[in-house]
């Protein structure tokens, strides 16, 4: 999946994509994680978090606040 054209061309957004994919977090964790990592260049999932879906989502998420980026809550 990380190599599919529709999936690269997300990623080559850059950072202007990166408050939708955190929002998405909420409801499909699993497919955004690396490319956030991939966007930003970082990763915020602390060692005991790594394989535990919701935690590492909301590892990110929390980044995302702390970065100043606009998370939606209803989505």
């Amino acid at each position: 999946m990380s190599q599919h054209p529709a999936y690269l061309e997300i990623i080559s957004m850059g950072t202007q994509i990166v408050p939708l994919l955190l929002s998405e977090l909420k409801r499909n964790p699993v497919y955004w994680l690396s490319s956030l990592t991939a966007i930003t260049g970082e990763n915020p999932i602390k060692p005991e978090q790594r394989g535990r879906v919701k935690q590492m989502a909301s590892a990110w998420i929390d980044w995302g606040r702390n970065q100043g980026y606009a998370i939606e809550e209803n989505v």
